[in-house]
């Protein structure tokens, strides 16, 4: 697994929009931080998510000028301005599960930063089963990290994804039962995984693909694997052994 320091430096944002020590305090006000951002200067904030590791893995292209992005499942955000940061003509981060949730402080930590970075992406309030491209656009490319296995109906999330997509979908999802070779998924009974009642689903990685294709994706281009046997270590047990659970990510086409 790649180090959080090998790419902290390499993906900080500047901050010209507000002052370092009022952006500070503000970090530090607000309760909970999920993405871990990481400021010019070395101002982070305590995000539990290794974020700049996983953008990383995410293998996405090293500029994206004249195109157009969706954070689908944006939450704080740090997808979303690391897509604006590349050169991305449009950035729209999208969330509704997070931003809504009572005692989440997810919208207002996406405010902040937009805020502090004198950012132009858009704020859209929508949950994945309402996506409609009629409504709300398609996209050059749709991000969708750490989304499906938070769906009750796998299927339809990727459905909505492909049809706000025009070119490529980069999926990043916990995956599970990765020692079965046939299509198939673990079922989690709410808060079996991490606690947490939202996680539904462990597909593996055959299954992820097949259902790509069948929602109309021409391409499933899996990329790597990066955060193995993480269902072992959210149980506070050692990762080695047979490799059975993992963070995967993969380039879907149209």
């Amino acid at each position: 697994m790649i180090s959080l320091a090998q790419n902290e430096a390499r993906y900080a944002l500047p901050t010209p929009g507000m002052d370092v020590e009022e952006l500070r305090s503000a970090i530090a006000a607000s309760p909970f931080w999920f993405h871990r951002f990481d400021f010019a200067g070395g101002l982070t904030t305590p995000g539990a998510d290794v974020s700049a590791v996983k953008l990383h893995a995410l293998r996405l292209p090293e500029r994206l000028d004249g195109l157009s992005v969706i954070d689908i499942g944006a939450f704080d955000g740090y997808f979303s301005f690391q897509a604006e940061a590349r050169g991305a003509r449009s950035v729209v981060a999208s969330d509704w599960y997070a931003w809504h949730l009572p005692g989440h402080c997810a919208l207002e930590n996406f405010r902040l930063v937009k805020t502090a970075l004198g950012s132009n992406v858009e704020e859209q309030h929508a949950d994945v089963p309402s996506l409609d491209p009629e409504r709300h656009g398609t996209y050059d490319i749709a991000l969708f990290l750490g989304v499906l296995y938070h769906a009750p109906d796998m299927v339809d999330y990727l459905r909505k994804l492909r049809s706000v997509t025009k070119g490529m979908a980069v999926i990043e999802s916990l995956v599970d039962m990765l020692d079965v070779d046939e299509p198939c998924a673990a079922y989690y009974p709410a808060g079996l995984l991490n606690g947490d009642q939202s996680n539904w689903w462990g597909p593996n990685l055959a299954c992820v693909e097949d259902m790509l294709r069948r929602v109309g994706f021409a391409q499933a281009q899996f990329i790597g694997l990066w955060d193995v046997n993480q269902r072992d270590v959210l149980a506070g047990k050692p990762p080695g052994g047979k490799l059975k659970t993992a963070r995967a990510v993969w380039h879907a086409y149209v």
